[in-house]
């Protein structure tokens, strides 16, 4: 089980090594901010579930294909100039 993780990892590693090489510096800057959120939010996670470290990950073992097909498809998106201007993300959104 653990050989399969390690695996699986360090494809979404290559793959990802692969897209940023793709990927303009414009469009880096944006990725990374993106990457900073997500873990971001996932450590605010784990503080609040207080559970085990391996219990966490398994409760994302099914989306990690999705958030990587997402995330294919949003850095698609980018190369394709399918983006909307920073300063309209939070245009009609009351906070």
């Amino acid at each position: 089980m653990l050989a399969t993780k390690t695996s699986t990892q360090i494809n979404v590693r290559q793959t990802l090594i692969q897209e940023i090489d793709q990927t303009s510096d414009s469009l880096l800057s944006e990725v990374l901010d993106f990457l900073l959120f997500i873990r971001a939010k996932h450590s605010a996670v784990q503080i609040d579930i207080q559970t085990d470290f391996d219990e966490l990950i398994e409760d994302y073992d099914d989306p990690k294909e999705k958030i990587l097909e997402d995330l294919r498809q949003s850095l698609a998106d980018a190369k394709a100039g399918r983006v909307h201007d920073i300063s309209e993300l939070w245009d009609g959104i009351d906070v």
